[in-house]
């Protein structure tokens, strides 16, 4: 039986086994396939360990550092400066990159170009081998880092106009990409950001997105980054990463065993690596909480998200910062009506996220809409207050313009209260008793969810 591994320190939860044990299984290759750990590269042991493999796959901290250990690099692996599959053969090892192969597997899948304007995200080692990519397509490219790191980005493009004749690049900090008007065919994201557990945001802003044609996300853990649900609100064709991971493993097999797969294997292979990642890299539930004005969906939601290891999130801070005005300006300046589209909006736009706590606003779950689409991946919790409790946390607040009815503010509460109240719980999954201080009643939410 043929021996294959992963090799990096540390390896952790990984795909790998995954992918390559149903690629040998698509060639008919009996082979095993596991993840190494190895804290040291330099160590005669590991290199026997390493000699030993028919092949292996590096992952990081290792793509440059096992370079020393090969007796031959093909001619990507020693353009790019890495290796991230290796081939042991009579004695001999080899070293191979099948980033590039990867790219342009899931890019061609979704039938996107190369050929046209790519701003490429980053300046690390993924971002070279993608943009090499662009450039063997003869794209005009654009780079695209952090301001801190413009520098590392200016050189990277010399390079590339140094080692691609007719290459067309330059580099703007992402400050200036933010401030820019120009439309692209393709934005790629070769940059960790909106990567679990740190998901929930993305690189770039959603009015980068807009001037784009397609958009193109490395990060393949979760499957939908903030980066491609921007995409995907807005028109735009998103190309997820787990289709360049894919295409990667394919690759490495092709350099192993000289496979090839039929189109349709490695899109099947791509809906069940979505289905185990997900099993790997289980994520929570996210919590909808909602209830009256004062009932403390933020502070609750705040301790909640702190106790359950979520992310904490104010829909209406969300709104006024997609907006660019606060909630009150909204309302003076452009009428209910205007902010409860904004409030649906963002409603389905934060529907197929995981692992949140959302404090709502008063009036989101009134809308059997907003409801539908937040109950896809939430429980909704309903902060129950009493009025009397009510009436005394909002006797001095000012920034709720529905508090100023007629008749006084109490007389309001208590409309508001029997107009709301019913419909809230209709909406909710559970009710909370919510008249303790926050921290208790957040872990009465807990109990509640059974966690």
């Amino acid at each position: 039986m043929k021996q294959y591994a992963v090799v990096g320190h540390p390896v952790g939860h990984t795909m790998s086994p995954f992918l390559h044990g149903r690629l040998f299984a698509l060639d008919g290759v009996e082979a095993s396939y596991r993840a190494l750990d190895l804290p040291d590269l330099e160590d005669p042991q590991a290199q026997e360990t390493l000699a030993a493999l028919d092949g292996y796959n590096v992952t990081i901290p290792y793509k440059q550092a096992v370079i020393p250990l090969l007796q031959r690099l093909d001619e990507k692996a020693c353009r790019f400066g890495s290796v991230n599959t290796v081939k042991n053969e009579g004695g001999h090892s080899c070293g191979y990159t099948t980033d590039g192969a990867g790219f342009r597997y899931a890019v061609d899948a979704a039938g996107v170009g190369l050929s046209g304007r790519c701003v490429l995200l980053g300046s690390g080692g993924a971002a070279r081998a993608l943009a090499f990519e662009v450039l063997d397509a003869r794209g005009a490219l654009t780079l695209a880092v952090r301001d801190p790191s413009y520098p590392k980005g200016r050189a990277l493009a010399g390079e590339l106009l140094s080692r691609v004749p007719g290459a067309q690049v330059d580099c703007v900090s992402f400050s200036e990409l933010e401030a820019s008007q120009a439309g692209y065919d393709l934005l790629i994201n070769a940059t960790p950001v909106g990567m679990y557990p740190h998901d929930g945001v993305s690189p770039v802003s959603e009015a980068v997105v807009r001037r784009c044609a397609a958009v193109f996300d490395a990060v393949y853990n979760p499957a939908q980054t903030r980066l491609l649900a921007y995409a995907a609100q807005n028109g735009v064709k998103a190309i997820g990463g787990m289709a360049m991971l894919v295409g990667q493993a394919a690759a490495a097999h092709a350099v192993w065993n000289g496979a090839s797969y039929r189109p349709a294997q490695l899109e099947a292979l791509c809906r069940e690596a979505a289905q185990e990642m997900e099993r790997l890299f289980p994520r929570k539930k996210s919590v909808v909480l909602c209830g009256f004005m004062g009932s403390g969906k933020t502070t609750v939601g705040r301790c909640l998200a702190e106790l359950s290891g979520r992310e904490f999130l104010d829909l209406d801070r969300y709104i006024e910062e997609r907006a660019g005005m606060e909630i009150r300006t909204i309302f003076e300046t452009m009428g209910e009506g205007a902010f409860r589209e904004m409030e649906a909006q963002a409603a389905r736009e934060l529907s197929g996220r995981a692992g949140l706590v959302i404090a709502a606003g008063g009036g989101t779950l009134l809308s059997e809409q907003n409801c539908e689409a937040l109950r896809k991946n939430a429980a909704i919790v309903l902060l129950d207050v009493s009025a009397a409790a009510l009436k005394e946390r909002l006797r001095r607040d000012t920034a709720r313009p529905l508090l100023n009815g007629p008749g006084g503010r109490n007389e309001t509460i208590d409309r508001l209260l029997a107009e709301r109240m019913p419909r809230y719980r209709a909406a909710a999954d559970l009710v909370v008793d919510a008249n303790l201080p926050p921290r208790p009643v957040a872990r009465r939410v807990l109990e509640a969810l059974g966690e």
